[in-house]
């Protein structure tokens, strides 16, 4: 605790001690000139000033007193995470402090009860997300190998149709999924050195059949092994929502074919994966937004299938692999989307945080 906020606090006491002070010796002066009483000045400026130094040293034994008690209040007030300062408050020194401390307790027990009751319940819907989401990548898969099995030339366009919903229906679970999983992200987080290039090309292998069937035909530049440190499922949904957003803003006209282009560059202190598309692209306005939940933009709106996650979800995991994502596009001209590995972080340490 501070001086100057301890004398702010106590200004009201000496304003009156200052004032009772001044009334006493006017009233002792006036009786005394009334009596035709002698008045010596030099007594008066004495015992004032033996008065100013009692009230001076009550002062400090005051602020003394409750300095202890007011920074462990301020370290409470500081502390962003831990709320465990409220139960070591030391030893309170007046009645004031005694109630004050029973109340900052009183609010802990019921603020963590309320905390562990909530992350119970949590639990509980996670659990019943992930169940739920895994039952029903069951018959997605099965329709899968029904369409596999059934199509023919007669019915291909509507198995092909029945197919691409059944893509999205897919891309919607892992999307419902992954969002679920995210807030027990350290829980199921293993890093370790993987070649990028092989993790592009299974997320595309993924989107194989959307590719082909909508004309965009995939490239990689760069060629050569290079290792980064990651976590390969959480990487790997992060290259992936960015693909799939890229297919679904390049979709060719009849007769056209586009390309993804996936470009790997090696930097001194970082590893940059670009996405490049020949899409739509993206519109000035929506370019600092296109990471924020539920925000599906200008073109979000020319299509009932954005849903303004995948984006968002991307930017979040890579957040908690200690990567960076950024994103340049002109409105008319694809967009290119980058994820940076850097080398001098460590992402180690990350699910210790």
């Amino acid at each position: 605790m501070k001086l100057k906020d301890f004398l702010k606090d106590k200004l009201s006491y000496m304003v009156v001690y200052f004032f009772s002070n001044a009334l006493v010796i006017l009233i002792m002066y006036l009786s005394l000139i009334i009596n035709k009483v002698k008045f010596s000045k030099g007594n008066v400026v004495y015992a004032f000033l033996i008065s100013l130094f009692l009230f001076i040293v009550f002062l400090i034994y005051d602020y003394y007193k409750s300095k202890s008690f007011k920074s462990q209040l301020n370290r409470i007030l500081n502390s962003e995470d831990d709320l465990d300062y409220i139960l070591n408050l030391g030893t309170p020194n007046t009645e004031e402090q005694a109630a004050f401390k029973k109340i900052l307790i009183k609010l802990y027990k019921i603020c963590n009860n309320k905390t562990v009751n909530y992350e119970e319940e949590h639990k509980q819907y996670i659990y019943f997300v992930n169940q739920w989401v895994h039952q029903m990548k069951t018959p997605v898969s099965v329709i899968n190998l029904i369409l596999q099995d059934e199509v023919n030339e007669e019915n291909k366009k509507l198995f092909e149709s029945i197919a691409e919903e059944n893509e999205k229906l897919q891309h919607g679970l892992d999307m419902m999924l992954y969002n679920a999983r995210l807030n027990e992200f350290n829980g199921d987080f293993n890093v370790e050195k993987l070649d990028i290039i092989d993790i592009v090309r299974k997320v595309i292998n993924e989107n194989k059949k959307s590719l082909i069937r909508n004309h965009i035909f995939p490239k990689i530049i760069n060629n050569e092994n290079i290792a980064v440190e990651t976590d390969r499922k959480w990487i790997s949904f992060a290259i992936n929502q960015i693909v799939v957003n890229a297919i679904k803003y390049s979709r060719a006209k009849a007769g056209e074919n586009k390309h993804i282009t996936f470009d790997i560059v090696e930097e001194a202190s970082k590893i940059i994966l670009s996405i490049k598309d020949e899409g739509i692209g993206i519109p000035k306005e929506d370019l600092t937004r296109v990471f924020n939940a539920f925000f599906t933009g200008k073109n979000g709106r020319k299509t009932d299938e954005s849903t303004g996650m995948g984006m968002y979800l991307a930017k979040r995991i890579c957040d908690k692999l200690g990567h960076g994502i950024n994103v340049k596009s002109e409105e008319g001209k694809g967009a290119v989307f980058s994820i940076e590995f850097y080398k001098n972080k460590s992402i180690f340490n990350l699910s210790t945080l």
